[in-house]
């Protein structure tokens, strides 16, 4: 695949301006996850990035856990996928719904202005972009370049507005990249019964 030719731009557009571009989160999040990934260790893993491209990253060896801020705007995300192939609504299921406490110290926050100005990527780029199809014409997606470089600079997150959720917002973690004393903690522990 080639990549985006903003990628090492963007890189350097964060490097210069980390310090002033994150800030800490915290808070509660939620994702839809399939039942096999319900387990505590799978459920906020970031391992289905190893898997399959997403928005914010083309499947590869980095860990990622896309969580989103509202219930509603999760099981958006859930949906998305399937209603982009115009596949029914049932065939995304079975999903469970599965929420964390999270409290990180560098979260960038890519639905304020400023921070999509200094780092020269648009609300446009960020909703309207057709990730899988610049993936599947071989290329990377400005939001994966965006992602990537998100990535190596070392932030533990980002919060984007969501292009499934009309006012919904969308936080990334990468587990690679948390500091010792921040957490992404599953709030309850699914029970199966036996």
């Amino acid at each position: 695949m080639t990549a985006h030719s903003e990628r090492s731009a963007l890189f350097k557009r964060l490097a210069i301006k980390l310090d002033e571009l994150a800030g800490p989160f915290a808070g509660t999040v939620y994702r839809f996850v399939a039942p096999k990934y319900s387990s505590v260790d799978g459920m906020f893993a970031g391992k289905g990035s190893w898997h399959a491209s997403g928005r914010w990253l083309v499947k590869g060896p980095f860990l990622a856990t896309y969580t989103s801020l509202l219930p509603e705007t999760a099981l958006a995300e859930a949906l998305a996928s399937s209603r982009y192939f115009s596949f029914p609504d049932e065939k995304a299921a079975p999903l469970v719904f599965v929420t964390a406490s999270v409290k990180l110290r560098q979260v960038i926050d890519l639905r304020e202005g400023k921070k999509r100005q200094r780092l020269r990527i648009s609300e446009s780029a960020i909703l309207d972009t057709d990730w899988r199809k610049e993936n599947r014409n071989g290329n990377e997606a400005i939001t994966q370049a965006c992602g990537w470089a998100l990535q190596e600079s070392g932030v533990e997150g980002f919060i984007v507005p969501s292009a499934a959720h009309a006012g919904g917002s969308n936080l990334i973690v990468f587990p690679a990249n948390l500091k010792r004393t921040s957490r992404l903690k599953v709030l309850t522990e699914i029970e199966w019964p036996r």
